[in-house]
């Protein structure tokens, strides 16, 4: 199930939704906490969840897996539970929430995956609550937004995030002869070449989601791509060639929402976004 709200992040906010997960991560994994997360997490379903609930039950786990890598996956959840759904308005009840336990997760040791994303759910919220402002207000708004948007575009990039989705490796094959040593050692560079594939899956939708709220902050009236260029230059330091792709992309988006429109409508596209009714799309 993949589920979004609001039109004006319905690119955005898919990626972010469906690669949400822990499984497969770089670092080593704590099973047994894994599993009592994901079923914590699977109870949450929508505006009928009880989240706070569910943010209880998360936290009672802190007892018995205090490590601060336990924390941060702890505390990444809550934020997925409060996040995950989509929001109602901008007033939800969970956008603070979810701004909270993001901030709380990246105080913590994650996998970069899991990184990326709690920083992209902390643009993704303070992106919902100010969307609608005035433009004088939104000026300062965007400016505390685009700082974690580039930061996890940062991590995602240091970890060689492609840029465009990677090829899979051929599947995982069979043996049952575990004495054949070359059928073994096969069956071990196979799984890495997964293992290594879905990480770079991963990392691929998380610069792809967060590169597209960058250009929906900064193609979003008063335009300002000089300040987005000095910004990303100082964050995405040592990525030159992605920094000017992103002022390209934001300069050919400015252009498509300013260029004279061959249609007839109530409100023009050039018109600053407003929340719309609250829709749901599946996966």
């Amino acid at each position: 199930m993949c589920r979004f709200n609001f039109g004006w992040i319905a690119g955005i906010v898919p990626f972010m939704i469906c690669i949400s997960s822990f499984q497969g991560s770089s670092m080593k994994a704590n099973e047994g906490l894994n599993q009592h997360l994901a079923v914590i997490r699977s109870q949450n379903k929508g505006k009928e969840t009880n989240w706070a609930k569910l943010e209880a039950e998360c936290l009672k786990l802190v007892k018995d897996h205090n490590s601060p890598e336990e924390k941060g996956e702890i505390y990444a959840t809550i934020a997925l539970i409060y996040a995950e759904k989509g929001y109602t308005s901008r007033e939800d009840v969970r956008i603070p929430k979810a701004l909270e336990y993001c901030k709380k997760a990246l105080q913590h040791p994650l996998d970069a995956t899991t990184a990326c994303e709690m920083y992209g759910r902390w643009a993704g919220a303070l992106m919902v609550t100010y969307w609608s402002y005035a433009e004088e207000d939104f000026v300062t708004v965007r400016q505390e937004a685009i700082v974690p948007c580039l930061t996890g575009l940062k991590l995602a990039l240091d970890n060689k995030a492609p840029k465009e989705y990677p090829k899979a490796p051929p599947p995982v094959s069979k043996y049952d002869n575990p004495g054949d040593k070359e059928l073994v050692n096969r069956h071990k560079e196979e799984l890495a070449a997964q293992k290594k594939w879905q990480f770079l899956e991963k990392l691929f939708f998380q610069r792809k989601a967060l590169t597209q709220m960058c250009i929906s902050l900064y193609s979003h009236k008063p335009y300002d791509a000089d300040e987005l260029r000095n910004l990303a230059q100082k964050i995405l330091k040592n990525h030159e060639g992605v920094v000017n792709e992103l002022i390209g992309q934001v300069e050919a988006r400015i252009a498509e929402l300013e260029a004279p429109s061959t249609q007839t409508s109530k409100q023009s596209p050039r018109e600053p976004a407003k929340d719309p009714p609250a829709n749901s799309t599946q996966r």
